[in-house]
């Protein structure tokens, strides 16, 4: 594995790119994006030290379906797809634990669908803060309104409304481009109940890994 430095908005992975490296996160946070026709673009995935950037299509060897970029800049390792691969076909427990590993992926995919269509735009925008926090272990870090617009799909007039919002509440700080989450519990109670679903996927991995 190799040590490197991953700058913000820095493209990993373009549709249709070979997943020839696996990013592991140490202290950089990875935006998965879906691409529609007309150009608009969702957050489909949010990829911190729980997991690994381009981990699915490199085990698969697979070429890449989204656009994977860095949302937060920071540390992370890499590992080859080829590598890892190998190690795959030699170790029974590493693959059972990546299929372990999978299936909370696949959980999180599910849930984060449903959200979309069964929740309102202010409780996915505090869903996503708790879990950028979560992957990148700690209550401050850079996050433009333009870039919460991809997480939730909304208008950045929409998001500056229900930034502002939490900031008058005292819930978070927020000043140029840059989130300080003061108040989580909070936070947690204008969450729909997916930020819950979701932590607990990787909550019970854990737990199969003791």
């Amino acid at each position: 594995m190799k040590e490197v430095s991953l700058s913000r908005g820095q493209v990993l992975y373009q549709p249709g790119d070979e997943a020839d490296l696996i990013y592991f996160p140490s202290s950089a946070c990875i935006s998965v994006v879906t691409i529609m026709e007309d150009g608009r673009t969702f957050e489909t995935g949010t990829i911190g030290r729980e997991s690994a950037g381009g981990l699915v299509d490199a085990m698969a060897g697979a070429l890449v379906a989204n656009r994977v970029f860095v949302q937060l800049a920071g540390g992370a390792m890499t590992l080859s797809a080829a590598a890892f691969r190998g190690r795959l076909r030699e170790s029974a427990g590493l693959s059972r634990l990546a299929l372990l590993h999978l299936r909370a992926i696949l959980r999180q995919a599910e849930t984060s669908a449903a959200c979309n269509v069964a929740h309102n735009a202010d409780a996915r925008l505090a869903r996503w803060l708790l879990m950028t926090e979560d992957r990148v272990g700690g209550a401050t870090f850079p996050l433009t309104q333009e870039y919460m617009s991809v997480m939730t799909g909304v208008q950045r007039t929409t998001v500056s409304m229900m930034a502002a919002a939490l900031k008058r509440d005292g819930i978070i700080d927020y000043s140029r481009g840059n989130v300080a989450i003061l108040d989580q519990p909070a936070l947690k109670d204008r969450a729909c109940e997916c930020y819950g679903e979701m932590e607990r996927q990787f909550l019970q991995l854990r737990a199969a890994m003791d």
